[in-house]
């Protein structure tokens, strides 16, 4: 059996009347939109997490602490130091001790304390202090049965000679020492030869 040529262009395999010629642009975008929409959904549809924004926002997050340090690190460089004052080399005397002079005066004669610490009889002031030579009473005994104004004055000058800064002394009497004698030997605690002693005395609770 001879086969002709229509049989051979019937058995020829049917062409698109689009074969061989070129996809137009716009065609070839929409399908490859297509395309990445489909393997989006896929993606999204097998529970698989799109990472790619959440390195974005810690990439930044980590750009925005270094700039932060760096800039903390540019005012930590500023010298802020402060100009020191010149150290004063005066050198600060210790206080002195405080005198606290009483006066005591009983039929016996006067009796005189300084700081917690009565003065016995013939007692003498050294630069290392008091020197008590005896235990006896009353520091200044009366003479003639009379007060000795005088001997008081000049005691208290010699104390005043060591406490020259001192301006107070206490007064006690007993409640028979009259009050003439009383006031007699408050001038004599406060001045002596024209020279002044211990102007402020106290009068001591209970004279009268």
């Amino acid at each position: 059996m001879t086969v002709g040529p229509q049989s051979d262009a019937a058995s020829a395999p049917e062409r698109s009347p689009s074969y061989g010629r070129p996809v137009p642009v716009r065609r070839l975008r929409a399908s490859l939109r297509r395309i990445r929409e489909q393997g989006e959904e896929q993606l999204e549809d097998s529970g698989e997490l799109n990472l790619v924004p959440y390195l974005d926002i810690v990439m930044n997050i980590i750009m925005f602490l270094l700039a932060t340090v760096q800039f903390q690190a540019m005012l930590a460089n500023i010298n802020i130091t402060l100009p020191t004052a010149a150290l004063t080399t005066e050198t600060t005397s210790a206080p002195k001790p405080e005198l606290n002079l009483t006066v005591s005066i009983s039929d016996a004669g006067y009796t005189l304390a300084t700081s917690g610490s009565v003065l016995y009889r013939g007692f003498r002031l050294t630069a290392e202090g008091v020197v008590q030579t005896t235990s006896e009473l009353p520091t200044l005994p009366k003479a003639a049965n009379q007060l000795d104004l005088d001997g008081l004055s000049q005691i208290l000058s010699e104390i005043k000679d060591r406490f020259p800064d001192e301006e107070r002394a206490v007064l006690t009497a007993s409640p028979q020492i009259p009050y003439e004698q009383v006031v007699k030997t408050m001038d004599a605690m406060r001045e002596w030869k024209g020279r002044v002693l211990f102007p402020g005395v106290l009068l001591s609770a209970g004279v009268q």
